[in-house]
């Protein structure tokens, strides 16, 4: 390369703007899907029939995304400019739509569910309407209890479409940085991981992923994206591993805090999905708590006792 090209390569690299919001994808929950039946087909223990129950479930929340996307139903709230865009607002303010969105839900997965499984639906169909949203706030909230674990995965189902019919609304303009950089800048869950971008020109740029609103969010791969700290991170994974989640799954530890999140190479995983890969992974987190480091990020379909 010649230095006058090296000097227009440096100059485009240093006007580049690095975007730092992407809007979840129109066909993200069938391409979660997808993911969920590459892992499962991968699978050998009990835990392939959980992963392929979840490409089956969605699979409906797809149905029902392209059933109420662009459609007047579903408003934005109106918010203080100090709040990010989407908060318990969005459920509070929709609540025949959220209740619709159940029983539409319930229609499509009916014939797929078990005994135990119809039971839980039962009781949450038994809900009077204001019980069944101040459930939805709870767990939006992650302050859903023992007893009321059962009802986790529907509720963030229903919660997932809701809040990403809500982001597809969004004009970047509208979202800001936030100072919990792990927290989503659009509806303020816990990050429930991240992935490196893997080509282009946003390569090795680490972003966080939403479980709920599924926005991405970039932030500084050189920081903990819980304290912030920039000193002493370390990178952990199962070296040596043939399979498909663990080969491009890693934690980003930080002795600060002692936490750590997981993050997903696409280089070396183009499909990987911060919620899916992260339910196929789970023997990293075993090994990181046998090291007693702390997880965090929240994934709607894990449910921790």
């Amino acid at each position: 390369m010649h230095l006058q090209d090296a000097r227009i390569n440096n100059q485009q690299k240093e006007f580049f703007e690095i975007p730092f919001w992407f809007q979840p994808d129109d066909h993200m929950f069938n391409l979660r899907a997808d993911r969920f039946e590459q892992l499962a087909a991968e699978e050998t223990s009990d835990w392939h029939k959980y992963l392929t129950f979840l490409a089956n479930l969605c699979r409906a929340q797809q149905i029902l995304f392209d059933r109420h996307n662009n459609q007047q139903a579903l408003t934005l709230p109106q918010t203080d400019h100090e709040e990010r865009p989407l908060s318990t607002l969005l459920i509070t303010s929709h609540s025949p739509l959220i209740n619709h969105l159940f029983n539409e839900l319930y229609t499509l997965l009916e014939q797929q569910l078990s005994p135990t499984a119809i039971q839980v639906w039962r009781e949450l169909r038994q809900l009077e309407q204001q019980e069944l949203i101040q459930l939805c706030v709870k767990a939006f909230n992650q302050q859903i209890n023992l007893a009321q674990q059962d009802y986790t995965v529907w509720i963030n189902a229903v919660l997932q479409i809701i809040y990403t019919l809500a982001a597809k609304k969004l004009a970047k303009e509208q979202i800001k940085p936030i100072a919990n950089i792990g927290y989503c800048p659009c509806c303020g869950t816990d990050a429930v991981g991240s992935v490196i971008i893997g080509r282009g020109n946003l390569e090795g740029l680490r972003y966080l992923q939403c479980g709920i609103c599924n926005s991405r969010w970039h932030s500084i791969r050189a920081h903990c994206s819980f304290c912030d700290s920039s000193h002493n991170l370390t990178i952990q994974n199962i070296e040596h591993t043939s399979e498909a989640a663990l080969a491009g799954a890693e934690a980003e530890c930080c002795p600060n805090c002692q936490s750590y999140r997981k993050r997903y190479r696409l280089a070396k995983q183009q499909y990987a999905d911060p919620i899916a890969d992260d339910l196929a992974s789970l023997a990293l987190d075993i090994m990181l708590s046998e090291e007693q480091w702390r997880r965090g990020g929240a994934n709607p379909f894990l449910i921790m006792t």
